[in-house]
Formats: structure tokens, C-alpha cells, sequence
């Protein structure tokens, strides 16, 4: 197809204080450009988000338009219905200016306050290779991890427009049935290259001393209960095991001062964090997505503790990874349940996690915008 017109994708991806959502079309963005490479295909990305997580977003190779989350609007002294009209036009905007072939939202159909409704019916102007002057309606594909019973609206309204739901496992397949197509693909994150640094890189690049460290992670930085959390297990490292280097880490929507450590907890931000996993001998961390396959995918033995979010329930992805044989529980942070912790993950041996879920993806989503799409359910 050299020579053709570039396949033209717009991702959509809502976060408030965490940054899982943008992360996943992140790795989709990657494994587009990875199949795009594969299939001798012309590319141009386009990301719309609500996220703050620039260092995450600014060495990706994607047009991102910032759009505003709901805290920043208040910050700003709009309404929420202000909001949602300023999203709902800058990305009228967006699909008019950049004619997108395909559109891939993460989670909410029409986004997690019917924000992104109106999009349901623009569409690319020529399509994919298609003829001059037709306007063909945007392929539609909603990326999906598991989410609590389908029975609120934001998870529900406006799926019927699209054209494919992307499942990804979590960590096995995810046991749903949607009224449109499925694809199931492995989980997605963003170490599916498995490039990291090797266990000795990691730790230089760290400046970590000889001996066992254990990560801490605070998820992705924007909830304070969560660093309060994870400095308190850090501390709690400290009391029980001090021949141990507790790595506190903060995400990228953390503020400066986020936490302030004691003497013996090593404090990092990095983002993303999984180049440098081989550094650490376990970790503690929330069960959300991203983190939890991302420790499981290194190998890390990790013991996850569940945090209360709407629409994620890390209660049961932190049993179904215990389940699985991939991290242990974490209920408490008191230092019996820490000691408890640390001495699983010294005769812990994670099992291999199946890779390889941005690049099925992003196959499936080439396939769905040139034609060679089946539908139905698939695996």
C-alpha cells in the first residue's frame, strides 16, 4: 500500500487522577505503528484525552489534543455541562480536520460523562483508500479491561454505534457478551516488546544499593489516599525488614510534593515504570490494570491491594492474579501483613503471562477498517 492514503486514527481516552485509560491507547498507538510497519502502510495518530500524564504522553509519536478533565474545569469555573459542550466541539473539530478512518475509545462509549456523545455520528472524509468525494462513516472500536456488571450507563450508552469491542484479558479472557462484535486479545499494556533493561541496567539506571529492593508503586499519582497508602507500606518495610531498599514510587500525575519519605525509602518517577521492573525483587502496588499485568508480564512477584474505583473492581483483579498464581493479596498494610508479604515473594515463581495484546489489537483494528474483518466473537 506504499504511496496510499495514510491509515488515519484518532484515539479518545478519558482519565481524571490515574492514567490507565491513556496508557492503554497508548499501547494501542504502538502496536497501530508496529502493524502499520508490518503491512508497508502510511500512519498518522491522533490522541484526544483528558489526561495530565505529559510525561507519559510527550516522547509518543501521536498529535495529542488536550481535552479538558473535570477537575480542571472546575479549576477553570466551568460547569460540567460547560465541559462537556468544549469536548463535544473540540472533537467535532478534531474528526473535521483530521478525516480519522478509525476512531478507538477506551472504556465508555460516550465517555464516563456522556462527553464524547456527539461522536457517534461523524465520520472520515474519503476513507481509507476509498473514492474521492465519498464520506464513509469512521470505523468504530471501543477497547475494553474488564469492568463491574454491565448496568450503568457510562459503561452501556452509545455501544451499539460502534463497530468492534476490543477485550482485553485481565488476566485471562474476559467472560462478557457484548451486542456488537468482539475481538479477544491478550493483555494489553505497554511492555508488550518485552524491551527492558536487564536486571543489572535496571538497578544502575536506579542508583539501587546491593541487596533486595522492593517497589512500592502509588498508582498513577493523582489519588493522595493511594500515596498516603503506599508511603505507609514503604515505612512499614522499613520496621519489618530494614536489610530491604523499599523503592517508593510516584506516578506521573503526582505533585511535587507527593510524599515526603524517611531516610531509608528510595523515592523515583518514572513514567512509564515497566523498563525497569528486572531492578526489584517484589512489589506492592495497586491492582489497576496497567500496573498489576505490567509487574506480572516482568515476572515481579507482587502483592496487590484493591483501591474503591467506580468503574474497576481491583478487588477481584487482585483475587483473580492470587488466583492465577501471579501476586498474593494485600488486605492490610499493618506490619504483620507486610512481614507476611515479603516472605511469599521471596519462594514466589510468577508464571509466564501470555503477551503479544496491543499488537493483536491493532491487527484487528487494521483488519476492521480495511475490509478484512469476519466479526463476531473472536479470539
Amino acid at each position: 500500500m506504499t504511496g496510499a492514503r495514510p491509515l488515519r486514527v484518532l484515539l479518545v481516552a478519558n482519565d481524571g487522577f490515574s492514567a490507565g485509560h491513556v496508557t492503554r491507547a497508548i499501547a494501542i498507538a504502538r502496536g497501530l505503528a508496529r502493524a502499520a510497519t508490518r503491512r508497508g502502510m502510511a500512519l498518522g495518530a491522533v490522541l484526544a484525552t483528558t489526561s495530565e500524564a505529559h510525561a507519559l504522553l510527550a516522547p509518543e509519536p501521536l498529535a495529542i489534543v488536550t481535552l479538558p478533565a473535570p477537575a480542571a474545569a472546575r479549576r477553570a469555573g466551568l460547569s460540567d455541562a460547560e465541559r462537556r459542550r468544549l469536548v463535544r466541539a473540540a472533537l467535532d473539530g478534531v474528526v473535521d480536520g483530521f478525516a480519522p478512518d478509525l476512531i478507538v475509545v477506551d472504556t465508555f462509549p460516550s465517555g464516563p460523562h456522556g462527553e464524547l456523545a456527539g461522536i457517534a455520528g461523524l465520520g472520515g472524509l474519503g476513507g481509507l483508500g476509498g473514492p474521492a468525494g465519498l464520506a464513509p462513516r469512521a470505523k468504530r472500536a471501543l477497547v475494553r479491561r474488564s469492568v463491574p456488571e454491565l448496568r450503568d450507563d457510562a459503561l452501556l450508552a452509545g455501544l451499539g454505534d460502534y463497530d468492534l469491542a476490543v477485550l482485553a484479558g485481565d488476566p485471562a479472557p474476559q467472560d462478557a457478551v457484548l451486542p456488537i462484535p468482539t475481538l479477544h486479545v491478550p493483555p494489553i499494556t505497554l511492555a508488550e516488546a518485552r524491551d527492558g533493561l536487564d536486571r543489572e541496567a535496571a538497578r544502575a539506571s536506579l542508583a539501587l544499593p546491593g541487596g533486595r529492593a522492593i517497589l512500592v508503586a502509588a498508582g498513577g499519582g493523582g489519588d493522595p489516599d493511594a500515596a498516603a497508602r503506599a508511603l505507609a507500606i514503604a515505612e512499614a518495610i522499613v520496621r519489618v525488614a530494614p536489610e530491604v531498599t523499599p523503592v517508593l514510587a510516584l506516578g506521573p500525575l503526582a505533585p511535587d510534593r507527593a510524599a515526603a519519605p524517611g531516610a531509608n525509602i528510595r523515592i523515583v518517577r518514572i513514567a512509564p515504570l515497566a523498563p525497569v521492573l528486572a531492578a526489584f525483587d517484589g512489589a506492592f502496588a495497586p491492582a489497576g490494570y496497567n500496573t498489576a499485568h505490567e509487574l506480572a508480564k516482568a515476572r515481579v512477584p507482587a502483592a496487590l491491594f484493591a483501591q474503591p474505583r467506580p468503574f474497576d473492581d481491583q478487588a477481584g483483579r487482585a483475587a483473580r492474579f492470587a488466583g492465577a498464581g501471579f501476586a498474593c493479596t494485600l488486605a492490610s498494610a499493618t506490619d504483620e501483613a507486610i512481614a507476611r508479604a515479603l516472605a511469599w515473594m521471596q519462594t514466589a515463581r510468577v508464571p509466564e503471562l501470555e503477551a503479544g495484546g496491543a499488537d493483536r489489537a491493532a491487527e484487528g483494528l487494521i483488519d476492521l477498517v480495511t475490509g478484512l474483518a469476519t466479526g463476531g466473537r473472536r479470539r
